[in-house]
């Protein structure tokens, strides 16, 4: 899992985190900052990472991975819906402006909800190149992880495959050597009978 914590005095920061789960799927969550600490100059986000009107989790499929890696590394804009029965989430990762030039990137999440259309809430967190490059080859590693256990697993299912056709193989000789059995003995015995 990697964080990242954007606190800020305006009390308008954000924090988010990317990690992945056993069953090999990337997840990302946005939380909205909860407060500021004007004397120690320190925001916190533990009042809201429970609260679902100040966070939103959001399940990425590989190839929305692929697609924040290649707007990091080519400052293409990246975005997609995800669609469920209880809401409707944009998801938006692009270069960050300040003046017009670049400074880093930022990542947004628009979340609605399908039966009430006023029920809304926007998250957006800002990176520096030194973030965004951290976050990549995160992203990159747990891509890599998901190839290993999908080669793994393809590899698994192979073998099982090839246990199986040399268990029907041997089967088969099995039934095709004792038939061969009897027929030999039936030919011996009517052999015996000619004989006579």
């Amino acid at each position: 899992m990697i964080q990242f914590y954007k606190p800020n005095s305006k009390n308008t920061g954000s924090a988010c985190s990317f990690w992945s789960n056993y069953d090999g799927s990337i997840m990302t969550s946005l939380i909205k900052q909860a407060s500021w600490d004007s004397n120690t100059k320190k925001g916190s986000f533990a009042k809201n990472k429970d609260n679902p009107n100040k966070r939103v989790i959001v399940k990425l499929n590989p190839t929305e991975v692929g697609g924040l890696i290649d707007s990091i590394e080519t400052n293409r804009e990246f975005s997609n819906y995800h669609t469920s029965q209880n809401q409707t989430l944009q998801i938006k990762f692009s270069p960050y402006l300040r003046n017009g030039e670049q400074v880093g990137f930022s990542f947004s999440v628009f979340k609605q909800d399908k039966q009430d259309s006023s029920n809304k809430a926007s998250y957006v967190i800002g990176f520096t190149y030194s973030e965004a490059r951290y976050l990549k080859e995160f992203l990159i590693y747990v891509l890599r992880k998901i190839f290993e256990k999908e080669h793994e697993s393809h590899l698994k299912n192979q073998k099982e495959k090839i246990k199986d056709v040399m268990k029907k193989k041997r089967e088969e000789e099995k039934a095709r050597q004792a038939q061969s059995g009897e027929e030999r003995s039936g030919a011996a015995e009517s052999d015996e009978e000619d004989l006579w």
